[in-house]
């Protein structure tokens, strides 16, 4: 024998507890500690049904399996006072391996665009309830996006990536796509195959195209665009090799998610730095290369890195490949340094293109997620920088005597061969 209950006893017992007020508060009372049986029975079917839709939602992405948001709300309430900081649901959904997370990027992504209702500052269950049972927005991402996402997962075991790796991930865009470092390259290269066919010599490291307008001469400085466009020239296929692989290998990535100004902002910035120190440690030296602009873009990867460690993937393997890199590069220059008379590495426009890229890297890239001692390291980096370049500026125009420069005149006719008896330039 069984027992039928009608639907229409079903709709009088929705209805009459639909009535039933609220109990008065009582010392103590909680959510989950209520002094009324029939107020317990309301409040559990109110919360039933916000995890069935959710858990509906959660089917939606493959997983069938039931949700227990309330066993998720305890894990995430470290005290057990049953509040939460959005700080800590935040890293929670950023910081847990995805394979310990029950929930769908789509719910993992509404839930943090949703993250406090009344912006106390804390989430109780019953907001916590309310926030899994947002509507979830389906992203529409670019084949490029679901592409590199995939990848990723595939490429590291689900223990070992987070939302936050997907989130930074998804960052990378070909809409607009990124033109400006290959347009530089490009520029180089033609630069120097023009010098080496109007030359006739092409070697390891040679052409050096000591009269062209484009190099930097410590004679010539009154010609400003000299302290930028020695980046075009090149002392010989090695040289120009190694800064065109640093600058593709480095600064695709970072125009990618950075877009394509923040890194040309960058690419001057070293480059005019790299002169700037050049020309007041080493006064007597002309300069060509783009590597002040090569390591102003590795020094803006590594504040990429610090300021998006959390969410960025493989960031131990992204710190050894760019000390690798900086290692090779300076090794290869200074091989070249031991073996040739005429050039040599200019290793404080690497330096100050380095810093150059440090300081202005933590303004001008994106941070995916901010802290505030970010924002006032990133300000005070600003500061520094504008600080460096303003007393370079200074130094070269008002005192040139104090570190020993040419007086500022240009002067017509100079040869770089006849510099003190011989001159080196630096790369």
């Amino acid at each position: 024998m069984r027992a039928v209950v009608p639907d229409t006893f079903k709709y009088n017992l929705d209805a009459w507890l639909a009535n039933i007020p609220d109990p008065p508060p009582t010392p103590g009372y909680t959510s989950s500690n209520t002094n009324s049986l029939l107020h317990w029975i309301k409040e559990e079917r109110e919360l039933s049904g916000a995890a069935k839709a959710m858990s509906r939602q959660g089917r939606t992405s493959g997983r069938y399996e039931p949700i227990n948001w309330h066993e998720i709300f305890q894990r995430i309430d470290g005290d057990g006072d049953g509040l939460i900081l959005r700080s800590e649901l935040r890293r929670y959904l950023l910081a847990t391996p995805v394979s310990e997370v029950p929930l769908s990027d789509d719910m993992v992504d509404s839930m943090l665009y949703h993250v406090d209702y009344n912006n106390d500052g804390f989430i109780n269950l019953q907001e916590f309830y309310a926030l899994v049972n947002v509507p979830v927005d389906t992203k529409t991402r670019s084949v490029l996006q679901r592409t590199l996402v995939a990848t990723a997962f595939s490429i590291a075991p689900r223990s070992q990536v987070s939302h936050g790796d997907r989130l930074y991930i998804a960052e990378y865009s070909c809409c607009p796509p990124p033109l400006l470092v290959p347009l530089l390259c490009i520029a180089e290269v033609g630069v120097f195959v023009y010098y080496a066919v109007t030359m006739g010599d092409v070697g390891p490291y040679s052409p050096v195209p000591w009269s062209s307008p484009l190099i930097y001469d410590p004679r010539r400085r009154l010609e400003a665009w000299r302290f930028i466009s020695y980046m075009f020239l090149h002392a010989g296929y090695i040289h120009l090799l190694s800064n065109v692989m640093v600058a593709l290998f480095v600064g695709i990535p970072l125009e990618m998610v950075h877009k394509w100004w923040r890194i040309l902002l960058l690419y001057v910035a070293g480059v005019l730095a790299g002169s700037l120190a050049a020309s007041m440690f080493d006064p007597k030296s002309y300069l060509v290369g783009a590597s002040g602009g090569c390591y102003a873009l590795i020094a803006a990867h590594l504040a990429n890195i610090i300021m998006n460690w959390g969410e960025m993937p493989f960031n131990w393997v992204r710190l050894l490949v760019l000390l690798a890199l900086m290692g090779t590069d300076i090794g290869v220059f200074a091989h070249a340094t031991l073996t040739q008379s005429t050039s040599r590495v200019s290793y404080v426009a690497h330096l100050a293109g380095f810093v150059a890229g440090l300081l202005l890297g933590m303004v001008t890239l994106r941070n995916l997620k901010e802290y505030r001692w970010e924002v006032v390291l990133k300000w005070m980096g600003l500061a520094i920088f504008l600080a460096l370049i303003a007393a370079a500026v200074v130094i070269q125009v008002a005192y040139p005597d104090l570190v020993g420069l040419y007086p500022p005149m240009p002067v017509s006719g100079v040869s770089g061969k006849l510099l003190n008896g011989g001159a080196e330039v630096a790369v």
